[in-house]
């Protein structure tokens, strides 16, 4: 049994503050009584004879027998005392609704100090103060002054540091059909901490999947080890993290006393651990549906690729869209699937993904042709998520989609190792009719193109935490030297180069060597100085890694720099090229948007574009007006006429390099973003000096 069991699963209460007027005296009795609790309930306050039409006790010595749980509402100077009361009296969890402790002054920080102590000096398990308290769903019990009308007993554990944000989780989840196990309103965490909470979870047999509401980590060991075990048992682990921006952080402080932390360390750690990170509660309540309707498919079978199966030619080109820029890996359809489709599909309906299967939900044709691309989809190697884009009404019945959904049950039924799912194109309210239905069919159904879309994103993204590399993922030596990040492959330096040389912009010459007299035969064909970068499919980011030496200048130092860059994980071999010339630093970039398609980006190298974000951006084709005018919107462009006797730079030799890059947007739809960065630009010419390009996984 778990160290927290006693906090969720008890047999009786005792209410300290206990009213029938002040709600946080209230909130435990009328929780209890929604959920059904079968075990014993003692009201102590000393100014009342009766409380709930219940004899009321003076004190916790009074009561007939020393209860499970503790509960606490009275104002903050009398809580340590009722807290080591309890510890005396052998309670075994106390959970402290009071507020005004760390997060509000000295005094608060004091009386919460001696509360910590008691329960580490005793053992005695408090959740809080400043909490809203605690339910525990399938075991009906609660000690909390938080509604729990209408919550439905399911798989779901959430922790959060605010009560107020686990209000909108528990009602907005609730709609969305998520059933839960434990919900846990933390607070300040003078005891309990929410690494713990998630530790409890991870073993909890009623809990699959975890949601948190996260300020801090305050035991940090705690919580990676947690997070460790969550993943390891195929618990997703779903974090909204406050704290990211300077003034979070401040009132992350004000509210419960915690420091926020570094947040690029958060998001590093969550990367590594296999935590999904949301931003938002539309978000984390999104991925805590989908999350508990596929968790069972997703601890047997990778789901990181996706079908989507349409109704019109503009969805399919806007969810095409979308999913690209969500990172949704969309396959092709193999050839012989397309001819057998050919042959069993109307003329009007092409075989593809997504699939147009045109008209409507409700046409006759449709207990055709849906069962028949169901089929198809869920047959296909590497299609793992086949997603259906109905039409919901919002108010009413549901009709003909009674029939479809019979038929997504059948496919269900035959292939158990496919995730079938149903998409809306907006996220909004639908008729209660549906919502009882994809209810209790266990369907996973994801609101929205974009919010749907993100959502299957990251469901891809822990699906390859938990099942490790995709054995259909090109090996370094088959795909270059590139890298996949997410839904995109990462090509080498070198192979950048190529692509942007082979498009006509000055790049500086790059070879690659395998060994050191190979590099030093090539640098004294470049002529020194010279520069070597590491080759390492897992290192993309060279100079932040170390994996970057500048100006060579003989064959010996050569030698050096290719034995320290030999070290790095996953080493290939390095890229030597040539010093270039002191130019100014510019930056060439594009990338693919959802709505408009490729955009071309300018700006200024260093703290002009890494801090002050000082860029131009067009949309593909660019004119050449286009490409002088990006060059006259940036805040530093006196910088490219000259300053303190500095010559000005060829404009148009920047002008064409992103002419030149807008060619290439258009022309290569499997490039989703390029990076140069930096560019020299000179009096006369332009060089790019290091270059990224990632290609779209599904378009390699």
């Amino acid at each position: 049994m778990h160290r927290l069991s006693p906090l969720f699963d008890f047999s009786s209460v005792a209410v300290v503050g206990a009213s029938d007027t002040n709600h946080t005296g209230l909130g435990t009795y009328r929780a209890l009584q929604v959920l059904g609790y079968a075990g014993r309930y003692y009201p102590i306050n000393p100014r009342r004879d009766e409380v709930h039409g219940l004899k009321a006790f003076p004190n916790a010595g009074a009561l007939p027998e020393t209860p499970d749980m503790m509960v606490i509402a009275i104002p903050r100077e009398g809580v340590p005392d009722v807290v080591d009361e309890a510890a005396e009296r052998g309670v075994k969890a106390a959970v402290i609704l009071s507020a005004g402790f760390l997060e509000l002054d000295g005094l608060g920080a004091q009386l919460q100090a001696r509360v910590t102590a008691t329960a580490r000096r005793t053992g005695l398990l408090v959740n809080g103060p400043n909490c809203l308290g605690l339910t525990s769903i399938v075991h009906r019990t609660a000690a909390c002054s938080m509604s729990v009308q209408g919550l439905r007993p399911g798989n779901v554990g959430v922790i959060s540091n605010s009560g107020g944000l686990m209000n909108e989780v528990m009602s907005c989840g609730s709609g969305r059909g998520i059933g839960f196990s434990h919900l846990v309103s933390s607070g300040n965490e003078a005891g309990v901490t929410s690494a713990e909470v998630i530790d409890f979870f991870v073993e909890d047999p009623a809990t699959d999947v975890i949601l948190g509401i996260l300020e801090t980590a305050r035991d940090p060991e705690l919580f990676v080890r947690a997070a460790e075990r969550a993943l390891a048992a195929r618990k997703p682990v779903v974090v909204l993290k406050m704290g990211s921006s300077e003034k979070a952080a401040r009132s992350t402080l004000t509210h419960t006393g915690a420091m926020a932390g570094s947040d690029a360390v958060y998001t590093a750690l969550f990367r590594q651990k296999g935590i999904v990170r949301v931003n938002d509660i539309d978000e984390l309540v999104e991925m805590g549906a989908l999350f508990s309707t596929s968790i069972d498919v997703l601890r047997r079978h990778r789901l990181e690729r996706t079908a989507i199966i349409e109704i019109s030619g503009g969805g399919k080109g806007l969810v095409s869209d979308t999913a690209a820029a969500a990172g949704v890996d969309l396959p092709d359809l193999g050839p012989a699937v397309v001819e057998s489709l050919r042959k069993k599909l109307p003329d009007f309906v092409e075989p593809s993904n997504p699939m147009d299967t045109a008209g409507s939900w409700g046409e006759p044709i449709k207990e055709t042709v849906y069962p028949i691309v169901l089929e198809a989809f869920a047959s296909q190697a590497d299609l793992d998520v086949i997603l259906s884009r109905y039409t919901i009404p919002r108010t009413g019945e549901i009709g003909p989609l009674n029939k479809r959904l019979a038929e997504m049950d059948a496919a269900r039924m035959t292939h158990p190792d496919r995730l079938f799912g149903i998409l809306s194109r907006t996220s909004d309210q639908f008729c209660d009719e549906w919502a009882v239905a994809v209810r209790d069919r266990h369907i996973p159904f994801v609101q929205g193109y974009g919010r749907g879309l993100r959502a299957i994103a990251r469901l891809a993204e822990y699906s390859r935490a938990v099942h490790g590399k995709s054995s259909n993922t090109p090996s370094p030596a088959a795909a270059g030297e590139g890298v996949f990040e997410g839904a995109h492959q990462v090509l080498s330096e070198i192979e950048s180069k190529d692509i942007l040389r082979a498009a006509g912009m000055p790049v500086v010459a790059t070879e690659a060597a395998s060994n050191p007299q190979e590099a030093v035969t090539i640098a004294e064909r470049f002529g020194y100085p010279v520069a070597l970068k590491v080759i390492a499919p897992e290192i993309v980011h060279k100079s932040d890694q170390g994996g970057v030496k500048l100006g060579l200048a003989d064959a010996d130092a050569v030698r050096g720099a290719f034995q320290a860059l030999a070290a790095a994980r996953g080493f290939q071999g390095v890229a030597v090229q040539p010093m270039a010339a002191p130019g100014l630093e510019v930056v060439l970039g594009a990338h693919r948007d959802a709505q408009f398609g490729p955009v071309i980006l300018f700006g200024l190298g260093g703290v002009f574009v890494e801090v002050l974000h000082d860029v131009a951006m067009r949309v593909a084709p660019l004119t050449a007006d286009d490409a002088a005018t990006m060059l006259d919107e940036i805040r530093g462009r006196k910088l490219l006429d000259g300053l303190r006797g500095q010559a000005p730079v060829d404009r148009s030799a920047i002008q064409e390099a992103l002419i030149e890059l807008s060619a290439l947007m258009v022309g290569r739809s499997d490039i989703a973003s390029i990076d140069v960065n930096p560019a020299f630009a000179y009096p006369r010419g332009l060089l790019a000096v290091d270059a990224r390009i990632e290609l779209s996984r599904s378009q390699r």
